[in-house]
């Protein structure tokens, strides 16, 4: 999708890991400037620190257990076991809610949801909670890792994930967001949802 937007206007792009612990402060920093890493839209972010895009991109959070696990989700919420999680994600966050309302268990933070997705495969928690934007297109490319895990519950209405920007870089942002409305219009869109293993 970067890609794409940096080809419309001759940008060269250097596209850098990070750590997602930190992504934002990159950002505010100035050693990145964009992110474009499934980044949700929430209040939280969208308010001094970071600026985004229109969205582009609609998903659900979910509770995620192994295959042979047969209990509810109050069960596994309550199970005062390990409940995994991507640090610093929005499904750090939920994990946080439920703590708030109650819930008994405890939180896993790991570095990725692929990490995280990891803890619940080799019992190191009960439970992952993810995204379907990242499940999805995972569990299509590794047959065996489907096999093993089932979708509890989802968690919440959809969000979005938008481009992050700095708040005074109001030119590159309008950029972007005509960039992102003519890709989300042409026919190459739905190739880059088929290439990434989305749904539209």
């Amino acid at each position: 999708m970067v890609d794409w937007i940096a080809k419309k206007y001759g940008w060269e792009v250097v596209h850098k890991p990070w750590d997602w612990s930190t992504i934002v402060t990159a950002l505010e920093k100035g050693e990145i400037d964009i992110i474009a890493s499934g980044m949700t839209i929430t209040p939280e972010r969208a308010s001094r620190k970071i600026w985004f895009s229109i969205p582009y991109y609609s998903y659900i959070h979910e509770v995620v257990i192994r295959a042979d696990d047969n209990r509810t989700l109050d069960e596994i919420l309550n199970s005062g076991e390990y409940i995994s999680v991507q640090i610093g994600s929005t499904a750090d966050k939920w994990a946080d809610r439920l703590l708030a309302k109650g819930y008994k268990f405890k939180k896993l933070c790991l570095g990725s949801y692929v990490e995280a997705l990891e803890a619940l495969l080799n019992k190191r928690a009960a439970a992952y909670i993810t995204d379907s934007a990242f499940l999805e297109p995972y569990l299509a490319k590794n047959p065996d890792v489907k096999a093993r895990v089932k979708v509890l519950s989802t968690l919440g209405a959809p969000e979005t994930y938008g481009i992050a920007t700095r708040p005074q870089d109001v030119w590159l942002r309008e950029r972007i967001n005509e960039a992102l409305y003519e890709l989300m219009n042409s026919p190459e869109w739905n190739e880059l949802l088929q290439k990434w293993g989305l749904s539209g």
